[in-house]
């Protein structure tokens, strides 16, 4: 069976086209708007800031926005969808108003509705009186409404003209293997014709519609040049990710020195410690002395932690320096609404001009001077260094005291402007002024800022209310579980094509806790392994704090277990388990490095002893 989980509409050639998950799109043309959009009752979303922001209708899987309104229509992935949350808005909605108040409100007239006709027309159709309350009629009543509404609202018009066709299509990202690169070209043959195509922001081309015969395919490369990447078949559409090499780094011109003088001399660098790795495996790596690693990097101790940053042949900074992806001017489809980016802004210091633009300065023969220090990556995790010199930058402090310094929900920009606690006064019922806790979960906005600061977009603008999403834990895929309640049952699938869900945990994932919905209610990082059956996950609002915690992995019953030195451990009842992410830029770099170390084995309390973390059960909330 085919599932469709995301939908986008094209106004100036009024056409719906629907995403299955199987790669395939359907167009769907002619008919009437409601028909095209599966929205029988032309339902709208509310907006927020011009974003759709619904917070009750389920099941949608995008907005259609068409002609001069501002309103954004509601897309379903069928019929049976669209009328069951037309039943629920009426019910929901209008449940003590009459029919004539009820389309007042649905239809009024300073929206171009002929309110007093549309009242009149629905009561002959449906045979139920303009002063009858919605909550009053009975099941064939009500539904004898809703064929009402979908007759005057158009769903049924020119359906002789209706049509729908599935067409194949190819999905390309460039990236530099860690990263998406904009403004990266390629020359798309198609049927004779050719047509060149350039990654947005995010990395992303736009989509390309197989025809009758195979596509050719080819990358324009810095020096003009064209260069083949194959064939797409004629039948079948592909997911590609088009690996670049950055061949020039951007930084203040320095002069080049003799060869002599930058042999004898190793380049200073900085390197970010991986799971499994020691001093002595390091120092095998980069010929280099342990007791000169632990001199350059005030090291008291062997002891190193994944995350780490250290300076080889230098020492390293105090904190992680910021990198920014390479941008361009988004592309906006013609039908969506003009958004504000909140992409991380490049370095001043690293901004390419005319006067500091240089050709790499550390040749493959060590030529020159270096520009700066060079992080390399090595393919694995970049933005774990963030996260982790977070953690030891504020020792457990509370989130009060962290967002004087560091506000991460403004920094990523998600509305939310505190991260602390508030407390307002309201009367309950009774008249009695009551004191109402508001929370605000930053988890995801620290995820968020991690993956920002290494470079990595953040913000989706095709996600439903995507400025709220980036603080949000389900921002990175909201999901349906397979235990959801029948309530949730309609729960809609969307997918952020910023991110790829992964089956296994590895190091650095991003791992989403989620409960019987499916919703996501937390967010982490991956750090390490508690044992078979949990996870020690590296986040924030953990305590109110940065820090590291234990979670299930699997949903369980309370159970005694014995352990190998014959205690008895007694596993608690839990209903959550995790799911894993990974930004889709990164996919590149880990199928080509291959790299997935082995999970530490350890616990939250011990890393969190080995940080200094603060770890008072008193002093804070658990607030996930």
């Amino acid at each position: 069976m085919t599932t469709f989980v995301k939908a986008t509409y094209h106004p100036e050639i009024k056409t719906a086209e629907f995403i299955a998950d199987n790669g395939r799109h359907l167009l769907r043309t002619g008919g009437s708007l409601p028909w095209r959009t599966n929205n029988g009752g032309n339902l709208v979303s509310p907006m927020t800031d011009g974003i759709p922001s619904p917070k009750k209708t389920k099941g949608y899987i995008g907005f259609a926005k068409a002609g001069v309104s501002n309103h954004h229509f509601f897309i379903f992935p069928d019929y049976e969808t669209g009328r069951e949350q037309l039943k629920a808005s009426l019910l929901r909605k209008y449940s003590d108003k009459t029919l004539s108040e009820t389309i007042n409100l649905y239809a009024p007239a300073n929206d171009n509705n002929d309110t007093e006709r549309y009242i009149n027309d629905l009561s002959k159709i449906s045979g139920v009186s303009s002063d009858t309350k919605i909550k009053d009629v009975n099941a064939k009543q009500l539904e004898a409404v809703m064929d009402g509404i979908e007759q005057i609202e158009g769903y049924h018009a020119d359906a002789n003209t209706r049509k729908e066709v599935w067409v194949d299509v190819t999905q390309i990202q460039a990236t530099d293997g860690a990263r998406p690169i904009a403004g990266e070209k390629i020359v798309v043959k198609k049927d004779g014709k050719e047509s060149t195509l350039t990654s947005n922001a995010v990395g992303q081309f736009p989509p390309i519609v197989h025809g009758k015969s195979p596509i050719e395919v080819q990358h324009k490369t810095v020096d003009g040049k064209t260069k083949s990447l194959g064939q797409l078949p004629a039948d079948s559409g592909q997911h590609w990710s088009l690996l670049t090499k950055v061949t020039e780094f951007f930084g203040k011109t320095a002069p080049v020195k003799p060869v002599q003088a930058a042999i004898t001399k190793k380049q200073p660098l900085l390197y970010t410690v991986q799971p499994g790795d020691s001093l002595s495996k390091i120092s095998d790596k980069f010929k280099i002395s342990v007791e000169q690693l632990k001199q350059d990097n005030q090291l008291k101790r062997d002891l190193i932690l994944a995350g780490q940053v250290l300076g080889i042949n230098g020492p390293a900074p105090t904190a992680p320096a910021t990198t920014s992806p390479k941008t361009a001017v988004p592309q906006t489809p013609a039908n969506s609404a003009k958004v504000k980016t909140d992409s991380p802004k490049p370095s001043t210091k690293l901004a390419p001009t005319a006067q500091n633009k240089t050709v790499t300065a550390r040749t493959k023969k060590g030529e020159g001077e270096p520009i700066a220090l060079i992080t390399p990556e090595d393919g694995v995790v970049p933005w774990m260094k963030y996260a982790v010199a977070e953690a030891k930058k504020w020792r457990g402090k509370l989130e009060g005291e962290i967002e004087k310094t560091t506000n991460y929900h403004k920094d990523v920009h998600d509305g939310q402007q505190t991260m602390s606690l508030t407390v307002k006064k309201q009367k309950n019922k009774d008249g009695k002024e009551i004191a109402i806790e508001d929370h605000h979960p930053w988890c995801a906005a620290f995820a968020n800022w991690c993956l920002m600061k290494a470079g990595y977009p953040i913000d989706n603008t095709n996600f439903y209310d995507h400025q709220a999403a980036k603080g949000r834990a389900h921002g990175f895929y909201e999901v349906k579980g397979e235990k959801a309640s029948p309530k949730d049952k309609d729960a809609p699938t969307v997918r952020n094509p910023l991110f790829v869900q992964i089956k296994n945990p590895v190091y650095g994932a991003i791992a989403m806790v989620t409960g019987r919905s499916g919703r996501g209610h937390h967010v982490g990082f991956v750090y390490a392994r508690n044992g078979d059956d949990e996870l020690v996950l590296l986040g924030g609002n953990q305590k109110d704090t940065v820090k590291f915690s234990n979670y299930v992995m699997i949903a369980r019953k309370a159970e005694k277990v014995k352990l190998p030195d014959g205690r008895t451990k007694v596993l608690r009842e839990s209903s959550d388990h995790l799911v894993y992410f990974i930004p889709a830029a990164y996919v590149a770099t880990n199928e080509k490095n291959g790299s997935k170390p082995e999970l530490e084995d350890t616990t939250a309390q011990a890393l969190n002893k080995l940080f200094e973390i603060v770890d008072d059960e008193k002093k804070a909330e658990t607030r996930l």
